[in-house]
């Protein structure tokens, strides 16, 4: 059983990556790619919290951030550092660059979030990532009854509301990047809603029924039928604070998930489809790369979406597979550090 729930996880984190790459091969172009922006970053905070597994003392709690800060932060900062090194050495070929220039770069880069784009532009998710599974590891620490929990993760829900329709407005849309809130932590308290829905609804998830599944992907047509005749003005980014309904902002991305990961559910029956869930395991590693690797193949050939989509899965498979796992040293730097528990040795007394 373990394994069948594993396989279509990584079908759903296969198909979530690809919709990833393909989404920044024409930004602000086709209505697909609103589409896609309407549940993808969503769907990948509820298969996190879909696998979350609570802490119980603060000991617990302690080492989890640890573990996590070693598996995510150790990838962010040598992508981060190799990636910034890459765009200076560019800058350089084109002329001389001024100490404020670094300056502002490094200090963007510091802030990450929305104050990084370009080839670093899909580093705000994981520094969100980071501080939106400690915040319900928290919560469910200092709250033990799922409602009380749940209570608090809808209390979040409104909290990251507040900012967009309140405050942003008042601060002005096109000024709204200069919220001076480092790593997305504000966006968080919108993420959190998506994690913990994968959390409490873990058990409805593992096994979508399938009226649900079939009703989801008959609402999600809906939505976009209704979009594409103008009938729907729905917009969602989660980077840039753009979440200003505060129905629709559950409901759509919710269904669109549902939808998907019903749908793939059904696709990990078909043996067709296993090998290409590889996809979905090396996904962190095709989300750091895609970008990099379209920057640098851009230089050489003019290409449309299809192709930008290839060489964005395709590069950094093949980097994984025959340049950082062939490098025992390096490796970690790449994929994360392994943090062993210390085990506690009780001293028998005679």
């Amino acid at each position: 059983m373990k394994k069948e729930r594993e396989q279509w996880l990584d079908v759903a984190k296969m198909i979530g990556i690809l919709l990833v790459v393909y989404g920044h091969s024409s930004e602000g172009g086709p209505q697909s790619i609103t589409f896609i922006y309407w549940f993808h970053m969503p769907l990948f905070f509820m298969i996190s919290g879909y696998l979350f597994k609570p802490v119980n003392s603060f000991s617990e709690l302690k080492f989890y951030i640890k573990k996590l800060a070693f598996r995510l932060l150790v990838p962010y900062c040598t992508y981060l550092l190799l990636f910034s090194m890459y765009k200076l050495i560019l800058q350089a070929q084109e002329g001389p660059i001024h100490l404020s220039t670094i300056i502002n770069e490094g200090v963007s880069l510091l802030i990450g979030g929305r104050f990084i784009t370009g080839i670093h532009g899909v580093f705000w998710y994981v520094t969100c990532l980071f501080i939106t599974q400690i915040l319900f590891a928290i919560t469910c620490l200092m709250f033990k009854k799922n409602l009380t929990r749940l209570l608090v993760v809808i209390s979040c829900y409104l909290i990251a509301h507040f900012e967009t329709i309140n405050l942003v407005p008042l601060i002005g849309k096109s000024t709204f990047n200069n919220i001076f809130i480092p790593w997305n932590i504000d966006v968080a308290f919108l993420a959190i809603f998506f994690l913990g829905f994968g959390y409490f609804a873990k058990r409805f998830i593992s096994s979508i029924p399938n009226y649900i599944g079939i009703l989801s992907i008959f609402c999600s047509i809906i939505f976009m039928s209704l979009y594409h005749l103008n009938k729907l003005d729905y917009h969602l980014s989660l980077k840039y604070l753009r979440y200003d309904h505060l129905y629709l902002d559950a409901i759509i991305p919710i269904t669109m998930s549902i939808a998907l990961l019903y749908l793939c559910q059904i696709m990990a029956k078909v043996n067709i489809i296993k090998p290409c869930t590889i996809c979905g395991k090396e996904s962190l590693t095709i989300m750091y790369i895609h970008l990099f690797a379209n920057a640098v193949f851009s230089q050489f050939f003019d290409y449309g979406p299809l192709f930008f989509t290839i060489i964005g899965i395709v590069v950094p498979l093949l980097l994984k597979r025959f340049i950082i796992e062939n490098q025992p040293t390096i490796k970690p730097l790449f994929i994360g550090l392994n943090v062993k528990r210390k085990r506690q040795f009780k001293v028998r007394t005679a």
